[in-house]
């Protein structure tokens, strides 16, 4: 997605760490992790979850299973998986997009009513990019652009934020993680399902908490 114009001294220090793993998974998702990404997640620190909260703390899980995932899994066979989850002939093992999960087929009326909403965002799908605006990768860099905007006054960011996510990943991105932990061959890619549901999950309930 186009990014939009941003200054980061006028975000929150926990809207950037939501943008933060906003832009990691759709990275993870859109492509094979680079191997500095790799690195860098392997020596990431914890996550120190709100005590009370199970979201977080299921969370703060998945975060360590995805560290030490990295820390386990060098680039080459990553790569290779990810072409047998995502590119294989025929059906892939994991599909990622929201159409699949809402109707059972791609490139339907969802697909269309999220370009609708992109466009009166102001955001574009790239060029040079293969895949439709409803692949999960795209919607989590949608996210992190929304979080990131400070054109909206905090109170529009918030709101542009919740209505996107109610509307776009809400109803079935959850699932698809579970789908990407249960595919045949995920090995690093189940850490990463398992991490991106979580994180979604969490978000879930901080949007309910704050409504």
């Amino acid at each position: 997605m186009n990014t939009l114009d941003t200054r980061a001294d006028a975000i929150s220090p926990e809207d950037e760490d939501r943008a933060g793993f906003y832009g990691l998974v759709a990275n993870l998702l859109a492509q094979p992790p680079h191997p500095v990404l790799l690195a860098s997640l392997a020596g990431a620190e914890p996550l120190e979850p709100a005590p009370g909260m199970p979201e977080a703390e299921a969370l703060a899980r998945a975060w360590s299973g995805l560290r030490a995932a990295a820390r386990e899994t060098d680039s080459a066979a990553i790569a290779e998986e990810w072409s047998r989850l995502f590119t294989a002939p025929g059906k892939p093992q994991a599909v990622m997009h929201g159409s699949w999960y809402l109707t059972g087929f791609l490139m339907e009326k969802p697909l269309a009513v999220l370009r609708d909403d992109l466009t009166a965002l102001g955001l574009a799908r790239r060029d040079s990019c293969g895949e439709p605006e409803d692949h999960l990768a795209a919607l989590c860099d949608v996210m992190r652009a929304l979080l990131i905007d400070v054109r909206r006054a905090p109170a529009e960011r918030a709101r542009a934020q919740e209505d996107f996510f109610n509307r776009h990943l809400r109803p079935w991105a959850v699932a698809c993680c579970n789908a990407l932990q249960n595919a045949e061959d995920a090995r690093f890619y189940k850490s990463v399902g398992a991490f991106t549901g979580a994180f979604l999950t969490l978000e879930m309930r901080m949007l309910e908490i704050e409504a």
